[in-house]
């Protein structure tokens, strides 16, 4: 490896956006090439980042150039393209969801333990959202006491031309699913990285206001039952007016904390007051997405050159979306649904 680390970007979509303005101002990274099956918008990409293009992702991986590839594609490539990454010696880095099915999500896992002088990261940045860095201390410090229960709302609003512009999403067979592994999988992220190992979940999804034009859910809601016994229960819709911050809410022995949006909130006498507040998205990213990339790329980039593990490997990425299948799983058939353990 050079003394800089050579990294090519596979999708130029919107969630480039998160990632490329990082990547080109972090120290001792070389955006090397952009790859987007639209050559205009790859191209576009390389001017404004100064590096080259192409609409060839195989190209792109197999160039001895290149150290590092973040993959920002459809759900239902990840996998694919992650594993292929590894296969040709290069460290990964993933959006969520990191596979559109578990035993692609499985086989990443699989390949990566192969490889372990490779890196393979799965992207949930709302844990570096300083609300979450925060709060998690007060749990894992015990000072508040045991940890009893969480509950989570993602409220937001898709039309029909976000699904059919996209030529991907509102598929089973390429998003995976609607608004829980899109929308939502960043909270279910929250929920088992905050409460911990979830062992069974009862929920429902439906699809709604989009009936005909999706084949995925537009609605969901769960009931979650951790391994210890404590209970979440969730709500995610599409369906909304607007998209509104999300609301994450843990409940322990000796105080009641929330986050909303960005900002980390203790519940005083039913009120919630202030005490952490969030920070500004990265330029160019939707305030949705929170602030967290940036710190979870430049982390990331830390680990690569110093070996230390990834807080957010394949591994860690995996409970969220075994979550999301167990709830779609639990819809079909009308009852709990113990999770899959690795």
């Amino acid at each position: 490896m050079s003394s800089n680390i050579r990294v090519g970007v596979i999708g130029a979509g919107n969630i480039s956006g998160a990632h490329l303005p990082v990547l080109s101002a972090l120290d001792g990274i070389a955006l090397t090439c952009i790859c987007d099956i639209r050559p205009e918008r790859a191209k576009a990409a390389a001017e404004k980042y100064g590096c080259e293009y192409t609409t060839d992702w195989e190209a792109l991986v197999a160039r001895e150039d290149i150290d590092s590839v973040h993959v920002l594609t459809p759900h239902y490539l990840h996998a694919r393209m992650a594993i292929a990454c590894l296969e040709a010696g290069k460290h990964a880095l993933t959006e969520k969801p990191m596979a559109s099915e578990l035993a692609d999500a499985r086989r990443m896992i699989a390949v990566s333990r192969e490889h372990p002088e490779l890196k393979l990261g799965v992207i949930f940045q709302n844990r570096y959202n300083p609300a979450t860095v925060e709060l998690k201390k007060i749990i894992d410090s015990g000072e508040q006491g045991a940890f009893l229960g969480a509950r989570a709302e993602v409220t937001w609003r898709r039309e029909a031309p976000y699904y059919q512009e996209s030529g991907w999403r509102g598929a089973w067979a390429t998003e995976g699913g609607g608004a829980l592994i899109n929308q939502a999988i960043h909270t279910l992220d929250l929920l088992s990285y905050l409460g911990g190992p979830i062992a069974r979940v009862k929920g429902h999804v439906d699809t709604i206001e989009l009936q005909g034009v999706i084949e995925v859910e537009d609605n969901a809601c769960a009931v979650i039952e951790y391994a210890g016994g404590q209970r979440g229960v969730l709500h995610a819709s599409t369906n909304y007016v607007t998209d509104a911050p999300i609301l994450l809410e843990v409940v322990l022995e000796k105080a009641t904390y929330q986050i909303l949006g960005d900002k980390l909130m203790r519940v005083e006498k039913g009120v919630p007051i202030e005490l952490q507040g969030g920070v500004a998205p990265t330029v160019q990213a939707k305030a949705y997405w929170g602030g967290g990339h940036a710190a979870q790329i430049a982390d990331f980039y830390d680990c690569v050159r110093s070996g230390k593990p990834l807080a957010i490997d394949a591994s860690a990425g995996y409970p969220a979306l075994n979550l999301v299948k167990a709830i779609y799983a639990s819809s079909a058939r009308g009852e709990w649904v113990a999770l899959n353990t690795l």
